[in-house]
């Protein structure tokens, strides 16, 4: 599964793409096109709690 949470908040920290696909385990395009995607819907870090990973798969 997707660790979309995750990628955004290490996008928050500025983390690298490539930085932030090591770390879960993800690959870059996978990252680009999260990163996309939330841009797209408007979403930053920090996210509100309600924004779960099945949330934001549903969304994204």
């Amino acid at each position: 599964m997707t660790k979309y949470h995750e990628i955004i908040r290490l996008s928050g920290l500025g983390l690298s793409q490539t930085n932030i696909a090591l770390s879960c385990s993800a690959s870059k395009a996978t990252v680009n096109k999260v990163l996309k995607a939330a841009r797209e819907q408007g979403l930053s870090w920090p996210l509100d709690p309600k924004l779960t990973d099945p949330v934001l798969n549903k969304l994204l």
